[in-house]
């Protein structure tokens, strides 16, 4: 049976404290000259890291570079501009670290940067992971070195107040969901009064050179005299409106004792479910929008476009909870686009519509995409 070997943690303060309550009073009371000269090295040792540290804090200026926003789950990378504003002495061995909320965060990693030359700027990038959405607040800078052998460390804060806009966090959904939300030919597709190749009648127009014959309107080009084209419509991206229904107040929604998720757990899944939904549908090219009920949130229109998800995104992000909840508000009678309508506990208020899916914050796990390298529930109750 082979036996683990552990190493046993290193603290370099703690070993140099050690060293001189041994050899201190060994080296003074007996006289001994190799030990005095030993105590003697520790004392030039630890005065002149001293000494380093405080000229290696000195005169640095650092500027924290922010992402535009981050996603919960998603490692959040910030960068971090180190300058050294002294002209002869460089610095070394610089941990840049934050304060933040434990509750906000899954896991950190601190920028570390081994070198600043007299007058240089350095970049370092440290990483988070959010664990909820709304805003992190970045506001203390703790910066901390151990040159030149880890015996005296120094830290130093720099207050510098910046937030970051955390999304819900999104999931990979089956691959025929939104299809399916939308429907083929259904109320999620149209054609916009545009010409184009599309397959609808928009007008006619004077035959051009690379017309095909099938494009030839044959009844009107005799009773012209001349060859008349047919223009057709430009087909339009598949729209799709997302409804959160938020009106329920957390403590009133529909949770037993053996529920695996409590109330505020449930919101925050439907949030996820509407965010993912609405990132899957924006990729693909569909026209989204987006409506909350229950928070007074002005709806977004459907449109497409990085800047529309993003704006979408961000006020799934900002949704506080706490409010008061306002009763439901009608929705467009006559919109040609796909709806879903998104609840946390259950089904609160089906609409009696011809194409509307209605969907829980419970089904989360059961609309995710099963990757590859997951057993299914199915394998896995095979196996047991």
């Amino acid at each position: 049976m082979a036996s683990s070997k552990r190493m046993l943690p290193v603290s370099a303060p703690v070993i140099f404290v050690l060293l001189l309550f041994l050899i201190g009073p060994a080296a003074i009371l007996q006289g001994n000259n190799p030990l005095l000269w030993l105590l003697c090295v520790l004392v030039v040792i630890g005065i002149s890291t001293w000494l380093l540290n405080r000229v290696t804090l000195r005169r640095i200026s650092i500027r924290r570079l922010m992402p535009d926003h981050g996603v919960v789950g998603e490692p959040l990378i910030v960068g971090y501009e180190v300058s050294r504003h002294r002209a002869w002495l460089p610095s070394f061995d610089l941990t840049i670290s934050e304060r933040l909320d434990k509750r906000m965060l899954s896991d950190s990693s601190p920028a570390w940067i081994l070198h600043v030359g007299p007058g240089q700027t350095v970049h370092g990038e440290g990483l988070f992971v959010p664990a909820c959405r709304g805003r992190v607040e970045f506001i203390n800078m703790e910066v901390r070195t151990g040159f030149p052998m880890g015996i005296i460390p120094r830290r130093r804060i720099i207050r510098s107040s910046q937030d970051v806009r955390i999304h819900p966090e999104i999931i990979r959904l089956k691959p025929g969901l939104v299809q399916s939300i939308v429907g083929a030919g259904g109320e999620g597709r149209r054609s916009v009064d545009r010409n184009g190749s599309g397959l609808d009648y928009f007008g006619t127009r004077a035959a051009r050179t690379g017309d095909g014959w099938r494009d030839i309107a044959w009844k009107i080009s005799a009773r012209r005299n001349s060859l008349i084209a047919i223009e057709r419509a430009r087909p339009a991206s598949p729209r799709l409106r997302v409804v959160l229904d938020l009106t329920i107040p957390t403590a009133d929604l529909q949770v037993s004792s053996e529920d695996p998720f409590t109330a505020s757990e449930l919101e925050e899944r439907a949030i996820s479910l509407a965010a993912s939904i609405l990132r899957d549908a924006s990729s693909r090219g569909y026209d989204t929008a987006l409506t909350i009920q229950g928070l007074p949130v002005p709806p977004h229109p459907l449109r497409s476009g990085l800047r529309h998800i993003s704006r979408m995104l961000g006020t799934l992000a900002d949704l506080d909870l706490g409010q008061t909840r306002e009763s439901w508000t009608t929705l467009p009678e006559r919109e040609r686009a796909g709806l879903v309508v998104i609840n946390p506990d259950r089904v609160r208020r089906p609409l009696q519509r011809g194409h509307v899916w209605h969907l829980t914050g419970r089904q989360l796990e059961e609309l995710q995409e099963v990757s590859s390298d997951e057993p299914s529930p199915q394998s896995q109750e095979t196996a047991a």
